[in-house]
């Protein structure tokens, strides 16, 4: 009999279910014809920050940030000569070592040759 009574008692308007949000996937983000800009889709309080998030990582992959950082100051062309000099010395260096390590003082060279007709 007790259950009875409570499905009796019971209201549906005293139970308050919290409201749906909507969750955006990164489609919902995107600017169509502009790859350096997305869109904010609705004013709730963390849209804006997923808005930021899918900005910032489209502009990593476009290298974008990277272009700027180079145009921050200014390079003399010899200096970006010296740079890629050092930069190609130390793979050398490292190809090097990498051979030195696989085939010790032995080097390894390959011939090639016509083979021998009669």
């Amino acid at each position: 009999m007790q259950t009875d009574n409570y499905k009796k008692d019971y209201k549906k308007d005293d139970y308050n279910k919290s409201s749906f949000k909507k969750r955006h996937t990164r489609a919902d983000f995107y600017l169509a014809g502009n790859p350096d800009g997305v869109k904010v889709p609705d004013s709730s309080p963390g849209t804006l920050e997923k808005a930021m998030k899918y900005l910032k990582r489209q502009m990593k992959d476009s290298e974008v940030l990277l272009k700027y950082k180079e145009k921050a100051y200014y390079e003399k062309k010899s200096q970006k000569r010296k740079v890629k000099m050092e930069r190609a010395v130390a793979m050398q260096k490292k190809y090097d070592s990498q051979q030195k390590s696989m085939y010790g003082k032995n080097q390894c060279w390959f011939i090639m040759a016509k083979p021998e007709t009669m």
